[in-house]
């Protein structure tokens, strides 16, 4: 989960934070897993270990919320990795011999890597706890990004839009597929290797192919 450091009130002005409440944060992630634990096992045993739980753990279990230093698009590529892929990647796995499976992992809080080997029904049920259930959105948004919130709508209407003649022109550019393709994926098609951009100089369509057939030439 990331959360902004930065938020709009009534107002409509925007004020930074940098302060997570950590001891809130664990009481409150022990209450909610405690209580959803508690709606699936219905038995007087577990809320008997319920009571032990909360007693035993008075400040609340252990929440791993490291702060970012530095958010950059490494951050952001992990996230939609993990989001996208399964937990672990192919890549960690180091050997296979039909019954065991050897493979890398770095611990929470940790920067050394840990080398473990298991039986391949143990690595599977590792692997399935991560697998999502059906239809779970795993990237959803709360607060002010939320669409609902009254906030977001609320600072949408103290926002001046943007001039007719600005917005015909960047979605004059926008139609340009060399635009579009280096802004989804930070590549210029039509740049050569030694740094210089292709010019488009004739379209022809020969024969007795139908389709159209584009040459290039470097600029240089």
């Amino acid at each position: 989960m990331i959360l902004n450091t930065s938020a709009v009130g009534r107002s409509g002005t925007w004020r930074n934070f940098k302060h997570i409440n950590y001891k809130a944060l664990r009481k409150s992630w022990q209450y909610c897993i405690l209580k959803y634990m508690q709606q699936h096992i219905n038995t007087p045993e577990f809320k008997s270990l319920v009571d032990k739980l909360y007693a035993a753990y008075n400040n609340g279990f252990y929440v791993n919320a490291p702060p970012i230093k530095h958010f950059n698009y490494g951050v952001v590529n992990y996230i939609v990795r993990y989001a996208g892929r399964p937990v672990l990647a192919q890549s960690r796995i180091k050997h296979y011999d039909g019954k065991f499976v050897t493979f890398t992992y770095t611990p929470h809080g940790q920067d050394s890597l840990v080398t473990e080997t298991l039986h391949v029904f143990d690595f599977i049920k590792r692997l399935i706890i991560h697998i999502p259930d059906r239809d779970f959105k795993m990237i959803r948004y709360f607060g002010f990004y939320s669409i609902r919130s009254k906030q977001y709508r609320h600072y949408l209407t103290k926002q001046r839009r943007v001039d007719v003649a600005t917005l015909k022109m960047f979605r004059h550019s926008a139609k340009s597929w060399r635009l579009r393709i280096k802004t989804s994926f930070s590549y210029d098609p039509l740049k050569c290797t030694c740094g210089s951009a292709y010019e488009l100089i004739d379209i022809f369509y020969p024969q007795p192919y139908k389709h159209k057939s584009f040459r290039f030439n470097n600029s240089s």
